[in-house]
């Protein structure tokens, strides 16, 4: 009964209050399909949206509820970023953290220093932003705004340190190591030394680079990054435990599965037509994001090679300036653009080729499509690790395999059942979910701004500094009063030990 009333109050929820919402997601197309894809299930019930974007963010600009600011100081740094997938993988974990918070610092800063944007936000009733990008943080602080973060990313990012999420590297991989799905010995120490390599790197390079921003702009000067960060009222992930192992989680977070992966919509007609004269051989696609650039000959050259091999048609997205290099056979149809959900859905689709990104491992999931995953950087090889252990994937290193070794791979996933079987039961559990992940989201947004914000459902341990929350000082008190009573003890011990040494003595002496 309980439940049915839950689900009743928001249902009438989008009919009795329309609020003014403000989101602000991170640079990078897929981020921006994430956040606007929540955007326009709140705009149907009737809010008013706005999503705040950059103007060198040129793919966003025909969404109609995208705002643009001024980026001016963001788009030199935008134009100068590495783009080559080499150069991702060149990175240290270290690099690639500071690389992250020094653009996403500079794109905060732009978006802050807007005062026509900050005039309009003020005047909003809840902001959603992004579990990776803490600058909506600083944003609902400033105005004392409800406040939820949605993540596109696993909920074990660097990111999980600033909002206090649980993730004991006894049993959880650590974000950044790739590890058996029953962690051994060794491998709970490599999580135990990432945990504290993750930690270190929060509080030296991403605080810091926030806490200057957060200063910069006179935001709650009488807190702290930390205490700011702690505000957020709810997070929402994406992620999905029918691929994940299950993981402890605050009342003011919810895991509702993949945003972007729905039902297949028809395919546009040049690209159906080369789908239906894939016959029952199938369909490859292959997709490696839009975040990882151009990629080097030797690579280009050697999936061509591969994909001519093969009897299934290749669908392959490419940048127009990898394209421009290559000669490809009849089975590979060579596209700067594809509709990816819809061709995962399709009946014809055999086999994934990915990065791993979460949205694009998701949507194969949802689709049951077995995967091959070539992570590059950041969450990719995680995602990639879950893929594998959840039994529809296989990872692969491109940059050092030979196409006779990539061939062999393929056919491998192809031809043993067992990966589209586990993809197919993954995807029909997904399915079945008794309300979708966007709705659902959407729900308890609505339930956020009506409340006023959920500060109430925030663990008090969030507050509590950190020898406190481990429970130091106990422990040390505890050791402290341990020791004393031992050396009391041994003190004791010695000095009967003492008297009884002199009455034997004595007696020896009589």
């Amino acid at each position: 009964m309980a439940a049915f009333l839950l689900l009743l109050f928001f249902a009438t929820l989008s009919n009795c209050l329309a609020a003014n919402i403000v989101m602000i997601p991170m640079f990078g197309r897929s981020h921006h399909l994430f956040v606007s894809r929540l955007g326009q299930e709140l705009a149907e019930r009737g809010h008013q949206v706005k999503i705040y974007v950059g103007a060198s963010q040129s793919y966003a600009v025909n969404d109609s509820l995208v705002r643009v600011f001024n980026d001016d100081n963001f788009l030199p740094v935008l134009q100068s970023s590495p783009r080559s997938s080499e150069t991702f993988k060149s990175y240290s974990p270290r690099q690639g953290w500071q690389m992250l918070s020094m653009y996403q610092s500079v794109y905060c800063d732009d978006l802050l220093s807007n005062t026509d944007v900050m005039d309009e936000i003020s005047h909003a009733d809840l902001v959603v932003g992004e579990f990776i990008y803490l600058c909506s943080t600083l944003v609902a602080d400033k105005f004392s705004l409800p406040h939820v973060l949605i993540a596109a990313i696993s909920l074990d990012f660097i990111s999980a340190f600033a909002f206090g999420l649980p993730a004991p590297p006894s049993y959880i991989p650590q974000f950044g190591v790739t590890l058996s799905d029953e962690l051994t010995f060794s491998e709970r120490a490599r999580s135990l030394f990432q945990w504290i390599f993750l930690y270190v790197s929060y509080i030296y390079d991403l605080c810091p680079t926030f806490e200057k921003i957060k200063t910069k702009h006179n935001i709650t000067p009488d807190k702290s990054i930390q205490e700011t960060l702690g505000t957020v009222d709810m997070i929402i992930g994406q992620a999905n435990f029918f691929i994940e192992k299950p993981r402890p989680l605050y009342p003011n977070t919810r895991v509702v599965g993949p945003f972007l992966a729905s039902p297949a919509k028809s395919l546009p007609d040049e690209l159906d037509q080369f789908v239906q004269k894939a016959g029952d051989e199938g369909v490859i696609l292959v997709s490696f994001g839009t975040v990882v650039g151009a990629m080097s000959d030797s690579l280009l050259k050697i999936m061509a090679e591969t994909f001519s091999k093969l009897p299934q048609k290749i669908i392959w997205k490419l940048k127009p300036s990898d394209i421009s290099k290559l000669t490809v056979s009849d089975n590979i149809k060579l596209l700067p653009w594809l509709p990816q959900n819809d061709i995962l859905g399709h009946p014809k689709t055999r086999l994934f080729i990915a990065h791993a990104g979460l949205n694009g491992v998701l949507e194969s999931a949802y689709h049951g499509v077995p995967m091959i995953c070539s992570p590059f950087f950041g969450d990719q090889s995680r995602n990639a690790q879950v893929a594998k252990q959840a039994g529809f994937a296989e990872v692969v290193d491109l940059d050092v395999t030979s196409a006779e070794e990539f061939v062999s791979l393929i056919q491998k996933v192809l031809t043993d059942p067992s990966y589209r079987e586990k993809a197919q039961r993954i995807s029909k559990s997904v399915q079945l979910l008794p309300r979708s992940p966007v709705k659902e989201a959407a729900d308890w947004v609505e339930y956020t701004q009506v409340q006023g914000g959920l500060q109430f459902l925030r663990p008090r341990g969030l507050d509590l500094p950190f020898y406190k929350l481990f429970l130091l000082d106990v422990l040390f008190v505890v050791l402290l009063v341990s020791v004393v009573v031992l050396l009391v003890i041994i003190l004791m011990f010695r000095s009967v030990i003492r008297s009884l040494s002199r009455s034997s003595r004595k007696e020896k002496v009589n």
